[in-house]
């Protein structure tokens, strides 16, 4: 018998539920914006059988996907809803309970959309995190930030380093507080030196069936843009790679996580690993697709079983085949982008796969976060070394860019 899931957002990184989709001769119902739904139902009309539209002015906001998700699962009664992304996780998850279909979890659900209510899951749990405090108005934090510098304030339900930024002094606080005091309810948390990882895991029931480690590599202060993944890193630190694996599954447990994708990031202080959040969906960046490649099966169609209340074909373990990760191209400094220059670089032995997320004419930038960053590759190498090598050939590509000309050294008529 067919299985049948309905898919909530289908950006393009998530286009690989598509394909696994395809493979294991799935039908999938989608919800997505208007345009997005077509483009992908043109490329895939033989996998989606049915659609629902988010109406793109509310595509930003959680509520915006609820209605739309609700009546394709009322219309298709599938035997799963899959969220892509951290804006579906709370529109899947309440049909996920309603129909009593394989998932996350309502509780973890909320805990992956709520920074603060994570940090209280974790304080009762036992495990280790950054001393932090929550405040209405970023004011209200002054005196603890004071005692506590350097400090990190992130808001409690964005993702992809979209709002943290670290603070070193006063001067900065003071510079925050004017910029963030209107922004509303903030978490303001201690700064931990160490390198920064994530763990990936798929779990069953609340069991942990796979976790791979992964070592990342960003802007640092003061907001920590993700530069580089470089995936099953459990393989280069076996010791760290079962630690992170007990931390996966004391987090799935601490956040009542039932079955799906998961992951934690954390920090290493010492010996100690420090977590910094946790989702319940995919992670981005295209790790996914880096560790298909590294293990050698599709992590997608892993996914997809567990979310229709198969079992997994996890037979594969921990025999890391490759040496994968993804990196990304970014401007050093404020200018208008003319080229991404990929074809010098997509063609890079090692580099399987690469897009370009800015156009000719773009404002950019130095990242303040992951939508800043230009352009990426998915990169496959048999070696550690060579992976290390063409990453940091990638990180040090520098876009082309004009420079940005000031509005007062216009000609009037150019200003039009």
């Amino acid at each position: 018998m067919t299985a049948r899931l309905v898919l909530v957002g289908a950006a393009p990184m998530a286009e690989g539920y598509l394909t696994a989709a395809r493979q294991l001769g799935m039908e999938i119902g989608l919800v997505e914006a208007p345009e997005r739904a077509r483009a992908l139902r043109s490329r895939f009309d033989d996998v989606i059988i049915d659609t629902e539209q988010v109406d793109p002015g509310a595509a930003g906001r959680d509520d915006g996907w609820m209605k739309p998700t609700a009546a394709l699962t009322e219309r298709l009664r599938p035997d799963g809803v899959l969220a892509s992304s951290e804006i579906h996780v709370l529109a899947a998850s309440l049909v996920q309970e309603q129909y009593r279909l394989p998932g996350p979890g309502l509780d973890a659900a909320a805990i992956s959309r709520d920074k603060s209510q994570q940090r209280f899951r974790f304080a009762g749990a036992g495990l280790d995190q950054p001393a932090h405090l929550k405040v209405r108005h970023l004011s209200e934090a002054g005196d603890w930030a004071s005692a506590h510098f350097p400090v990190v304030v992130k808001p409690l339900n964005r993702a992809g380093s979209d709002g943290v930024e670290r603070i070193d002094g006063a001067d900065r606080w003071a510079d925050a507080v004017t910029r963030r005091e209107s922004e509303g309810t903030l978490l303001v948390e201690e700064y931990v030196e160490g390198q920064e990882y994530s763990w990936e895991g798929l779990v069953q029931d609340g069991r942990v069936v796979f976790g791979s480690l992964t070592f990342k590599e960003t802007t640092g202060a003061p907001y920590f843009v993700e530069l580089a993944h470089l995936t099953g890193h459990e393989r280069t630190d076996p010791v760290l790679g079962r630690a992170a694996d007990a931390l996966g599954q004391a987090v799935a447990r601490a956040v009542r996580m039932g079955s799906g994708v998961m992951f934690v990031e954390f920090r290493t202080r010492g010996d100690r690993l420090v977590i910094m959040e946790v989702a319940v969906r995919a992670p981005g960046d295209h790790c996914m697709d880096a560790i298909s490649l590294g293990y050698g099966f599709d992590v997608f169609a892993e996914i997809l079983k567990l979310s229709t209340g198969a079992d997994p074909d996890l037979a594969h373990g921990r025999s890391l085949e490759r040496f994968t990760g993804s990196g990304f191209v970014v401007a050093d400094r404020d200018g208008t982008l003319e080229s991404a220059r990929e074809p010098e670089w997509s063609g890079w032995p090692g580099v399987a796969r690469h897009g370009v997320d800015a156009g000719p004419g773009d404002p950019v930038g130095p990242p303040r976060s992951s939508a800043d960053r230009i352009a990426w590759a998915l990169v496959d190498c048999a070696e550690a070394p060579q992976r290390r090598a063409l990453l940091d050939r990638i990180r040090a590509v520098r876009p082309s860019l004009s420079p940005v000309v000031p509005l007062d050294l216009l000609d009037p008529l150019d200003r039009r």
